[in-house]
């Protein structure tokens, strides 16, 4: 298979990194209290452990997982963004809070322990159903989501009993034996020792922190992500974080931003099973599975033999997220234009409303031969004058 990668986690991360990240040739701890005695000594070589999903991931295919630039897409002239949106301004609010009230070497730790992807890594290594799942900082959205997981598995007609939905919790930083045990699973050349002295030192940075609530601070989780098997090591699974719906919360969303999110996660994993997708550049194959993925989750969203959902309520919850406007035309992770996921989700409303007066669920085959016809509309240019390079639609 080919191997995807896009990204979903904006700016709290980059934004935090870039305005707190230095280099440094120790071990963080100036502002905390003394390391125990069987740790690593705080003067001990710290290490980068950032860039670790390369090699954890490599020849898996991945969704919405954080990633890097690749060949141009499209020309970004031709393209609108927003310069700013209610997500932009609501993370930059918090990124601003604790960089104005924390220590700059607590930052540092955080940065260059890898700490926002730690609560990642151990969802994807150690997080199945059958160890205790809640969604939400207090398991506020464990409802809603394990009842949309439900409906969608009936929904789409894909083999579903092996795709695992779990939660990724950033209090998963509090326990030390649970953190080190990630750092050695997920971290190539971690050894025990170092792995212990990371764990100690991020319990201690958020126990001493004002600003990061013990770990339920966006910066951790503000992520969902589809991954494909990979086995011996894990099975398909769905990892919703706690700070993306909490941002949400914040923004009055509450009521559909689970069901949405997960929804257009379980697309990816209908894409897996069917593989669906295009040929071209790393960036518009990644374009289109994004758009699919907005297209099938919208139909099965406010069908009424799936989540019946509420058009209006969906549409809102999603020019919001998508008005976070994905203007990174080189990257591999390009979602698309605020323009063209709109058109998607509009497209896949439609379907919807079709199949409704027919009393019918498309199968995944029968969408996607539709979805294929309509796609160059889709990612029609947004700008006037503008000239799209030609793709050949087609299933991989």
């Amino acid at each position: 298979m080919t191997k995807h990668s896009a990204v979903l986690r904006t700016s709290l991360l980059g934004v935090m990194a870039l305005a707190a990240c230095q280099d440094q040739t120790t071990a963080p701890a100036t502002t905390l209290a003394p390391a125990s005695a069987n740790r690593l000594s705080a003067t001990s070589p710290s290490v980068s452990l950032r860039g670790f999903t390369t090699s954890l991931l490599e020849g898996v295919e991945v969704f919405d997982e954080f990633g890097g630039a690749g060949s141009s897409a499209i020309n970004p002239s031709d393209y609108s963004c927003p310069a700013t949106t209610p997500v932009n301004t609501w993370i930059n609010g918090k990124v601003l809070a604790t960089l104005a009230v924390e220590p700059g070497r607590l930052i540092e730790a955080v940065n260059e322990f890898d700490a926002a992807n730690v609560p990642y890594v151990e969802a994807l290594l150690f997080q199945t159903p059958a160890t205790e799942q809640f969604f939400g900082y207090t398991g506020e959205h464990t409802k809603d989501v394990t009842k949309t997981e439900r409906q969608l598995k009936d929904f789409w007609n894909i083999p579903s009993a092996g795709i695992q939905v779990v939660a990724m919790h950033g209090s998963t930083l509090l326990d030390e034996h649970r953190t080190a045990a990630t750092y050695q699973a997920g971290y190539v050349g971690v050894s025990p020792a170092l792995a212990a002295y990371l764990a100690d030192t991020l319990h201690r940075t958020l126990a001493n922190s004002q600003t990061m609530r013990d770990g339920n601070h966006p910066y951790f989780t503000f992520n969902a992500i589809s991954i494909a098997a990979n086995p011996g090591r894990w099975e398909n699974k769905i990892i919703m974080g706690d700070g993306i719906m909490a941002v949400f919360d914040e923004l009055g969303f509450g009521d559909v931003a689970p069901q949405a999110i997960l929804a257009h996660e379980y697309g990816h994993q209908v894409q897996f099973n069917k593989h669906f997708g295009i040929t071209g550049t790393r960036p518009e194959r990644t374009r289109f599975a994004e758009l699919n993925a907005d297209a099938l989750s919208a139909y099965f969203l406010t069908h009424k033999r799936g989540a019946t959902l509420n058009e209006k309520r969906v549409m809102q919850f999603l020019e919001v997220t998508y008005d976070i406007g994905d203007c990174q035309f080189t990257s591999n992770g390009h979602h698309g234009t605020p323009n063209q996921r709109r058109a998607a989700a509009q497209f896949g409303f439609e379907l919807a409303h079709e199949a409704q007066k027919q009393g019918q669920i498309l199968t995944a085959e029968q969408f996607q031969q539709k979805f294929l016809a309509a796609y160059p509309s889709l990612i029609a240019p947004d700008a006037a004058n503008a000239t799209v390079a030609s793709i050949a639609p087609v299933t991989r």
